[in-house]
């Protein structure tokens, strides 16, 4: 009983908890001291993807490593919001990949409010290696609708990370250019979630040199097993399941969303009042055109037959909205894919957002005329 009444006492455990946060800060510094930096050489080979640590973090060497990969190969990076994610009858992209027709490869980066805004940070982070990029940017009109039409702070917190962003330098002038909607994720923070956010940054910054550095160097081939290539070998398109096709299995034709989905009530109109998107998309492109980044943005389809069969009110609302996309893109003389024509096409969607695998293939098609034109 003494000897829990001693180790319990407060000064003992004062003591304890001063000689832990010294070691820990004497094994932080020696690490970052004799650890050596690991980098290790890809070759040739072009990264179809990258995780999203890295980049939320701006882990430079990977960064570099994913966009250097891309150029060295004359590939393209497409990114895109969650239109672009994997499906299991295959994307836009993967279509490309495997047409022997084709001489680029693409590379991509996609995920649920990843909007251009959130690539501002990474591109301006990595200003040298960016410059001259082949660039395709999926612009779906449904982040214009009033759920989504304003920052969105948890796509902010997911993709990217408060600290990483303030410690970017930047002129008045380049701050007024790329970085106001930077700035309104900002304000969306209050002080207890920029603490916390700050220090996740910097505490994982110390540690680095252990969880990746040491790592990678007792075991190099870890390294290269974590990441994903664009894959050398091309299967035949028409192995794709329903290649070319619309899935009358999956898809209800009628209202263009798959049988199984049961949660129309999501779908939200266009807030008309709201500018945000505007201003992102017009930072994005001034930035793409400063870095000389050669950007192609695809005007994403909205599933009109949905609309008109559940809010046809909405309708005009979504036309406006591309029309507008447009009229910027056309004003800031940037080579654009218009995909809205599909828009009214069967077999297009598998809910009121997200384009189905047809879908894909369709826009596959697009971009492969543009590029071969």
């Amino acid at each position: 009983m003494k000897i829990i009444t001693r180790i319990y006492k407060t000064s003992y455990l004062s003591k304890n908890g001063l000689f832990i946060l010294i070691a820990l800060l004497v094994l932080f510094i020696l690490g970052s001291i004799f650890i050596p930096p690991f980098s290790e050489n890809i070759g040739n080979k072009q990264l179809f993807t990258l995780d999203g640590e890295n980049l939320k973090y701006n882990d430079h060497k990977q960064v570099l490593q994913f966009l250097e990969s891309i150029k060295k190969n004359d590939g393209y990076l497409c990114l895109g919001t969650s239109e672009s994610s994997l499906l299991t009858t295959c994307n836009y992209y993967d279509f490309l990949n495997n047409d022997s027709s084709v001489k680029n490869k693409f590379s991509v980066l996609y995920g649920a409010g990843r909007t251009c805004g959130i690539h501002i940070p990474m591109l301006l982070n990595n200003k040298e290696v960016a410059n001259s990029l082949k660039l395709i940017y999926f612009i779906n009109p449904v982040y214009w609708r009033e759920d989504l039409c304003k920052v969105q702070k948890v796509y902010w917190n997911r993709y990217n990370n408060y600290a990483m962003c303030k410690s970017i330098s930047l002129s008045e002038l380049e701050h007024k250019k790329y970085f106001e909607e930077v700035d309104a994720y900002f304000k969306s923070l209050n002080f207890i979630e920029k603490s916390t956010l700050f220090t996740e940054y910097w505490l994982r910054k110390i540690r680095k040199s252990y969880f990746q550095d040491l790592k990678y160097v007792i075991n190099p081939a870890t390294y290269q097993s974590n990441l994903t290539f664009v894959s050398d070998r091309q299967v035949d398109l028409s192995s794709f399941n329903k290649f070319s096709k619309i899935d009358t299995e999956e898809i209800d034709t009628v209202w263009n969303i798959c049988y199984d989905f049961k949660n129309k009530n999501w779908f939200n109109p266009i807030n008309e009042q709201v500018d945000y998107r505007y201003k992102e998309l017009i930072s994005f492109i001034t930035l793409c055109r400063d870095l000389k980044i050669q950007a192609t943005y695809i005007i994403g389809p909205y599933n009109e037959r949905f609309i008109i069969n559940f809010d046809a009110k909405s309708l005009g609302g979504y036309k406006r909205t591309a029309q507008k996309i447009k009229d910027i893109l056309v004003k800031e003389n940037s080579n654009y894919i218009d995909a809205t024509d599909i828009s009214t096409l069967p077999g297009v969607f598998i809910d009121h957002q997200h384009h189905s695998s047809y879908g894909g293939y369709l826009i596959y098609k697009k971009i492969k005329s543009y590029i071969n034109e």
